[in-house]
């Protein structure tokens, strides 16, 4: 099977590129639910550099049928790809399918980018991860170029989960899942009326309970609150007072996106009480459109949310009443609350953008290839 190139536009300006990438990843780029759209987005961003020449690998454009029909099947028979003329091959969260192109084309430097280890899996998810998954992982971690990890923590543990102590990861944050981002940050409405905002479809895993116990508390204090629910919630809590449900929200529909950002614009906080999660995109969604977070400390969130004050974490398995008082002190002082929202909103705009991922990928696989052609390892040596 052959490569695809997405269509880029060309400029008369536009100058040869001196590095070409092969795009590797199980999850269709072409369709924007797959892998809550992070191939989709990450693709258009090298895509969109113009020092680069992207090529993604295995995936053809489909109509709307086709994707239906083959979202979760493999699409792609690595051995069939071709290869020839890349210089390094960046794998979005593609362990078994890196681990075979390593086989079959030692030579070629590859990235490996992924959220979690299959350790970290089991731990916060309780998944049956299978101990080939390990093992895949483990030898990725000696034949690839370099791991890359979109967080601080997941990184930070990557080492001892895989049995690499001398290893040392880049860490590279994914970018908010839109089209466009917010170019100013729109004022936030009065906190007299406070508006909570939880966005999630696994309700037990994002702590769904949580959030709505925590509401439940404010208003008993007489505080004046709703929680908009984005995705799935129970039904014995879609009518509780102060609940308001608004579904799924589908972003790649037009009107779901827009109204999805509009509950971002007008939400005080962002409201995550997860019980685990690897890197979840809506703390990024909510900072780019000025929506400061609190959540739980799992996964990378605290990478996300950064040390700039665009919001708090709560250790795991705080009960709702710490929630509540922490939502309180985060929302009772106008010019405190005006402060998180400026930083997250820049923090969005400056660190967690898919341009500013596809830039720090870009210089890494440079350093892969040079590191090679200088005959030696960039595992041990590199950062971010």
């Amino acid at each position: 099977m052959t490569a695809h190139v997405f269509a880029r536009p060309v400029s008369a300006n536009d100058t040869p590129s001196d590095l070409t990438l092969g795009f590797l990843t199980p999850h269709n780029p072409y369709d924007r639910r797959n892998f809550s759209g992070t191939p989709y987005f990450a693709a258009k961003a090298l895509l969109a550099r113009d020092t680069l020449t992207t090529r993604v690998l295995g995936h053809q454009p489909t109509g709307r049928v086709d994707r239906l029909l083959r979202r979760k099947a493999p699409v792609f028979d690595v051995a069939g790809l071709e290869t020839g003329g890349l210089d390094a091959v960046v794998g979005l969260v593609a362990s078994p399918e890196l681990d075979q192109l390593s086989a079959l084309r030692p030579d070629l430097p590859i990235l490996h980018v992924t959220d979690a280890t299959p350790a970290f899996l089991r731990e916060a998810y309780g998944w049956t991860v299978p101990a080939a998954a390990d093992a895949v992982e483990t030898r990725l971690a000696e034949t690839a170029d370099l791991l890359v990890y979109s967080s601080d923590q997941i990184a930070a543990r990557a080492a001892a989960d895989l049995g690499r102590a001398g290893l040392c990861p880049a860490t590279v944050p994914f970018g908010v899942n839109f089209d466009h981002l917010p170019e100013t940050r729109s004022e936030k409405p009065s906190l007299s009326k406070l508006n909570l905002l939880f966005v999630g479809v696994d309700w037990a895993r994002k702590g769904g309970d949580i959030a709505v116990e925590a509401l439940r508390q404010l208003r008993a204090s007489g505080r004046d609150a709703t929680l908009t629910i984005v995705g799935r919630c129970p039904e014995e809590h879609q009518n509780a007072p102060g609940i308001r449900y608004v579904g799924f929200l589908n972003k790649n529909r037009r009107r779901d996106a827009a109204r999805l950002a509009r509950l971002y614009r007008t939400a005080h906080l962002l409201v995550l009480p997860s019980r685990a999660d690897c890197s979840p995109m809506v703390v990024a969604e909510a900072m780019a459109h000025g929506t400061p977070v609190l959540a739980a400390d799992t996964g990378g969130i605290a990478s996300l949310i950064g040390t700039g004050g665009a919001g708090r974490i709560l250790p795991q398995l705080t009960p709702p009443k710490t929630w509540a008082t922490a939502i309180t002190k985060l929302t009772e002082d106008r010019d405190a609350h005006a402060f998180m929202s400026d930083a997250g909103f820049d923090r969005a705009r400056l660190s967690l953008s898919w341009g500013n991922w596809a830039a720090q990928i870009e210089t890494l696989a440079r350093q892969a290839v040079q590191a090679r052609q200088a005959g030696r390892g960039l595992k041990v040596a590199a950062s971010a």
